[in-house]
């Protein structure tokens, strides 16, 4: 997710149910064979409850991966999908409890093919399973649905993050983009950055339409006055880096370093403007490879949505206020902090921000002038304001998400690390980290931990003093 650059709900998780005296299985149940999760191992996460917003997300579950199967009526507004999710019990459960918008009506729900009765309440799909599952069995639970999505209001100060999921817009067009919640107003999911999965999207939309999706492009087919576009991700994907995009794009293809496919997805009123700033992506990937190491993912892509800017995975969503150079700088750097290697829960939203925002500082200075001292100079004058605004970056206050202190002061922070590392050394940093801890989930003691032992220094005081401290630290 982008700031602008200074230069100048869902109920909690019920309580776990009383243990039960043990019931011997029945012959049906004694020969019901084990879901085979070894397809999808890759997706295997260790999900934690969020310390930030605990209603979403459940811990007792591991989704594995996602297949989804949408189709999005631009005349009626409507959205229609099956989703058949593929789910590990990260401890013994009873049920699989899910985050999905109440705006979407569900027509039926299936337990490894057998029908079952799910039961909601507010943001909440309770699927029963039809006997207990022990810590790392697994099941797959379907559902199909149709419906008009809504946003949901995240209680955020910020704007363009007031409102969070899938938006409708004039003739029928339709995104979603999600930071930190917000998946669930178009799928049903475990939406909390520490359950990756991966995924596999088909979206159908009129003939002169296109899905846009995260992952890899697939290929459309065509029949009768339908198209399917079709989407794989085969790296895990938190939910809050998935994206649905349906309009009357024009698709661009490019290569990246080494040939890595990329497309870029414009409207044609558009493409004047905005294709020559994704045009920019190979150069600005190129740069960063130099400072992060080899592209985390297979392909790559943008999508001109109508508002925000995210860095949805394999595919940077950008509205039109946030197409520049050094905002695509800022989307792509978080493919290697922030996807590839995820925040575990957003506690940690530093982790992100701070690296991107001080990439994009840096690209600017390489390519648009100034320096990065001058830039960071001119932030840390407003450090002291954001910290008592906002919060610390390290535990900003709950509708203070996405706001600037999470960017700009652990910005500064890596600039300290950096003064005294040295560049070489610190660059060497920048690139072990990620290529290090890809396609997992981390957290502030795992990375103060890993910083030490690799610089051979101790950056335990400085990363807490910054992180924590109601004031500009000196």
């Amino acid at each position: 997710m982008s700031v602008a650059l200074v230069a100048s709900a869902c109920s909690a998780p019920p309580p776990a149910p009383p243990p039960k005296a043990a019931v011997k299985p029945s012959p049906v149940e004694e020969r019901r064979p084990a879901v085979d999760l070894s397809a999808y191992e890759e997706g295997r996460s260790r999900p934690v409850a969020d310390p930030v917003y605990p209603a979403y997300g459940n811990p007792a579950i591991d989704v594995l991966h996602y297949d989804l199967a949408l189709a999005w009526k631009p005349g009626a507004r409507t959205l229609s999908g099956t989703a058949k999710l593929t789910v590990r019990a990260a401890k013994p459960i009873e049920q699989v409890r899910l985050d999905f918008g109440r705006a979407l009506k569900v027509d039926e729900v299936t337990v490894d093919g057998a029908r079952a009765r799910a039961t909601r309440k507010y943001d909440d799909l309770t699927v029963p399973l039809a006997r207990p599952l022990k810590a790392g069995e697994g099941t797959v639970v379907t559902v199909r649905y149709h419906g008009r999505p809504k946003p949901v209001d995240s209680k955020q100060r910020r704007k363009d993050i007031s409102m969070l999921g899938f938006h409708i817009e004039g003739g029928g067009r339709a995104w979603a983009l999600q930071e930190p919640f917000g998946s669930f107003t178009w799928f049903p999911v475990n939406d909390h950055p520490s359950d990756e999965a991966l995924y596999d999207v088909a979206i159908t939309v009129p003939k002169g339409w296109s899905g846009v999706a995260h992952g890899t492009y697939q290929g459309k087919t065509t029949e009768g006055g339908s198209s399917t576009f079709r989407w794989r991700s085969t790296d895990p994907v938190a939910s809050y880096l998935t994206v649905f995009a349906a309009d009357k794009f024009r698709m661009f293809k490019d290569k990246g370093p080494r040939g890595i496919p990329i497309t870029y997805w414009i409207r044609p009123k558009d493409v004047a403007k905005q294709l020559p700033v994704a045009r920019r992506m190979p150069q600005i990937m190129r740069w960063l490879e130099k400072k992060l190491g080899p592209y985390p993912f297979p392909t790559a892509g943008l999508v001109a949505t109508s508002d925000s800017g995210m860095e949805t995975q394999q595919m940077i969503a950008l509205g039109p206020r946030y197409m520049e150079p050094s905002v695509v700088a800022h989307e792509l750097a978080h493919h290697w902090f922030g996807d590839t290697v995820t925040p575990r829960t957003w506690r940690d939203m530093w982790l992100n921000e701070g690296f991107a925002m001080y990439f994009e500082m840096q690209w600017y200075a390489d390519h648009e002038g100034g320096t990065i001292d001058e830039f960071i100079s001119n932030i840390r004058a407003y450090d002291a304001e954001l910290r008592q605004e906002n919060g610390p970056p390290g535990n900003y206050r709950r509708d203070a998400f996405g706001q600037s202190n999470v960017y700009y002061s652990p910005a500064i922070m890596l600039h300290e690390i950096r003064k005294r590392l040295g560049d070489r050394r610190f660059w060497a940093m920048t690139r072990a980290w990620p290529q290090e801890h890809r396609n997992t989930t981390q957290d502030r003691a795992a990375f103060v931990k890993w910083i030490n032992k690799h610089t051979g220094e101790n950056f335990t005081k400085l990363i807490n003093t910054w992180l924590d401290s109601k004031t500009t630290p000196r």
